[in-house]
């Protein structure tokens, strides 16, 4: 975890000022993240025939969430649009490496 806390710091250190939407892409890619792996976690419990269609099907559901949410970020702040984008997709590829660890840890036992 210190390692993300780390990545974190060095991508909002490489702008000059933190992102204007630096607060709520952390909130929503922490709790999605830690949401999504609990609940695919329930159902390679109670359904493991199902999971790999569910966590297909949760990767397509982010993606189109997140595109929304990066829209809706470009529009609402056009000036600072780059820096957000660049520290949303660069927490996404840390968050979702430590997913697909994290879920790969518990299928490979």
């Amino acid at each position: 975890m210190g390692l993300v806390v780390v990545i974190i710091l060095g991508v909002s250190q490489s702008f000059s000022a933190l992102p204007s939407f630096f607060y709520q892409s952390l909130v929503l890619l922490t709790a999605s993240t830690i949401g999504l792996y609990f609940y695919l976690q329930r159902i390679r419990k109670d359904r493991p025939d199902f999971f790999v269609h569910f966590y297909l099907a949760s990767i397509a559901i982010k993606l189109l969430a997140y595109g929304a949410y990066l829209a809706l970020i470009i529009w609402e702040d056009r000036p600072g649009a780059l820096e957000n984008v660049v520290f949303f997709i660069a927490v996404y590829a840390v968050f979702t490496a430590l997913e697909v660890g994290f879920l790969w840890r518990q299928i490979s036992r």
